[in-house]
């Protein structure tokens, strides 16, 4: 048994995620973001919907500045399943819904996560972002 048994990928996903529209989307407290920052390995990337490669310290950097720059933002999780679960490595592919001001854009991301640490705990490694078709 493997160290990413124990743990919940979808749930690590939607948590994350929360994070991320309580962030953008209300007047947080700096903890929100300080939290958020600690699921990436120092390592983390990620390819936004515009194919645009950003480092985690260009992400943080942004979001510093981007605190409730969406007030009102939700961010639904939908459609998640776990791709691959071996050894330490988990890979996760899910739509985001972002919803706001009566209208919504949707995404999907696959994301890599790793376990470390002691109790285990998920590391994001990487994450790739593609639109997805309007309705």
């Amino acid at each position: 048994m493997s160290a990413s048994d124990s743990l919940d990928p979808i749930a690590e996903v939607e948590t994350v995620h929360a994070l991320l529209s309580t962030w953008l989307g209300t007047d947080a407290e700096p903890d929100v973001l300080e939290r958020f920052a600690a699921t990436q390995h120092a390592t983390f990337s990620m390819v936004t919907m515009q194919g645009t490669r950003v480092s985690s310290s260009e992400l943080l950097s942004g979001l510093r500045r981007a605190r409730n720059s969406a007030p009102g933002l939700d961010i639904e999780i939908s459609e998640a399943e776990v791709l691959l679960n071996e050894g330490n490595v988990t890979v996760v592919r899910f739509m985001e819904r972002h919803h706001r001001d009566g209208k919504h854009a949707d995404r999907w991301s696959t994301a890599v996560l790793t376990t470390e640490g002691n109790p285990p705990r998920y590391s994001w490694r990487v994450l790739q972002e593609t639109a997805a078709p309007t309705d």
